[in-house]
């Protein structure tokens, strides 16, 4: 009985150290693992804390607009998020991937070279992988070689794909992590997510980058615009203004007799010549304006005086009549008198240019601080689609070398900038066959004029 108590009690001691040996071998083989997972218990029993990794990523990427600092600030927010030693971001650029910015190590190489076929089927599989899966997984087995080779290259223990509207625009790739840790289903659903936010901020920077660009372009593109203007209309006006005085001084007989036909003909020469010269000058208006470079004399002008004067000016088609309708007790506005008179002369001629019969009325009230006149015609009117863009340059309502109507098509385009300069604002109503009825308004005190009225 004695013998079977021993036996009995070895067979015990046996069963439990065969099980301690059992327990600690597994637990050496996974010992990363369960680190892991007891370090992540400890510290947060739910995985990661999403919402103070996000409110720090947003706090460090959504300010910044250069991209260089961009991409640097996203590799280290994804770095500190997941406790990862060195990252990369591999961006196409132009059809091409290349290496744009790194952190911790720099990749062997810069650009992809025989490994496209990854990035291939990255693109397919649309999710974070990392090396421990295309060593480990069957399911992996088909990007394996070429899986590894990138990895290699670029230094990664798993790649996180950017993508924009199902176009691959980059990877991220991860070096091997502080902690030891894997790149469990947790960390990998993290990455996933935070590559959705860094894809659009990569996508919305390169936006901002091409606006910017372009707007320089367009800026430079404008400023060499109005200088040719500039100097090419201010090379015609002398010889212009020659033409003009010679033309006149044949036509009157101070060089001698002339035919009535010889007249005519000096008067046609001069008529014409003063309509180019008109067309010069609002030219170099139109230059002046889009440069942006003008100081306004501002001070108190009486508007009945004003459209009175404009009007002898201006003759109106034998079958239009135009009439004022603005007393004398309408109230003063503040503006610079001479661009006032060429705003006021840019739209009466405007008006008779396409009325040819019917009546033309300029009327005034006040609006706010501000006095708003209408300019009613019975002409031709305009289409809807044309509102807008008539008052843009050389823009007509008419349009093509078979238009009816002459002009350059920037006296609206002048009137506009003009209003604007003064603080106010112009619009239109119209209906086709019917006429228009042009509407602007133009400040009743004195401002420094910076900003435009508000529709």
């Amino acid at each position: 009985m004695a013998f079977l108590s021993i036996a009995a009690e070895n067979w015990v001691l046996g069963f439990f150290a065969a099980l301690f040996l059992l327990v600690t071998s597994y637990l050496a083989i996974y010992w990363k693992t369960c680190k892991a997972y007891a370090k992540r218990y400890m510290h947060n029993k739910n995985g990661y804390d999403y919402k103070s990794i996000f409110k720090h990523y947003l706090s460090h990427v959504n300010s910044i607009q250069d991209k260089r600092s961009l991409y640097r600030t996203i590799l280290q927010v994804v770095c500190e998020a997941i406790s990862a030693s060195s990252a990369s971001l591999l961006l196409n650029d132009n059809g091409e991937f290349t290496i744009k910015e790194s952190v911790g190590s720099k990749p062997i190489s810069f650009q992809v070279g025989n490994v496209k076929g990854f990035l291939d089927w990255l693109t397919v599989y649309g999710h974070p992988v990392s090396r421990y899966q295309l060593v480990n997984r069957k399911e992996f087995a088909k990007a394996k070689g070429d899986g590894l080779q990138f990895c290699v290259q670029f230094h990664a223990e798993c790649s996180v794909p950017l993508f924009v509207s199902g176009r691959l625009i980059g990877v991220i790739n991860i070096g091997t992590r502080t902690t030891g840790e894997l790149f469990d289903g947790a960390t990998r659903e993290l990455l996933d997510i935070l590559g959705g936010q860094v894809a659009v901020a990569i996508h919305n920077a390169s936006l901002y980058e091409d606006m910017v660009r372009r707007n320089v372009k367009l800026q430079e593109v404008s400023r060499l615009r109005s200088q040719l203007l500039s100097n090419v209309s201010h090379e015609f006006r002398t010889p212009l203004n020659s033409i003009i005085g010679l033309s006149d001084v044949m036509a009157d007989g101070s060089d001698g007799p002339i035919t009535a036909e010889q007249r005519e003909h000096l008067q046609m020469i001069s008529s014409s010549s003063k309509r180019l010269l008109e067309t010069v000058s609002a030219m170099v208006d139109l230059a002046k304006l889009e440069a942006n470079h003008l100081s306004l004399n501002v001070k108190r002008v009486n508007i009945s005086k004003l459209v009175s004067k404009v009007a002898e000016g201006i003759t109106p088609n034998k079958d239009t009549s135009l009439k004022l309708s603005i007393s004398q007790e309408s109230p003063q506005i503040y503006g610079d008198e001479d661009w006032l008179n060429k705003l006021f002369a840019h739209v009466l001629s405007n008006a008779v240019k396409y009325t040819p019969s019917g009546e033309i009325i300029i009327d005034a009230e006040r609006s706010g601080e501000m006095l708003k006149i209408g300019v009613h015609d019975t002409g031709i009117g305009i289409d809807d689609e044309k509102k807008e863009k008539i008052f843009e340059s050389f823009t007509q309502a008419s349009e093509g070398a078979t238009r009816n109507y002459e002009g350059a098509g920037v006296g609206l385009a002048i009137s506009k900038k003009v209003v604007e300069l003064h603080g106010g604002r112009i619009w239109l109503t119209s209906t086709p066959g019917k006429g228009s009825h042009f509407f602007f308004t133009l400040p009743l005190k004195p401002t420094s004029l910076k900003s435009v009225e508000l529709k």
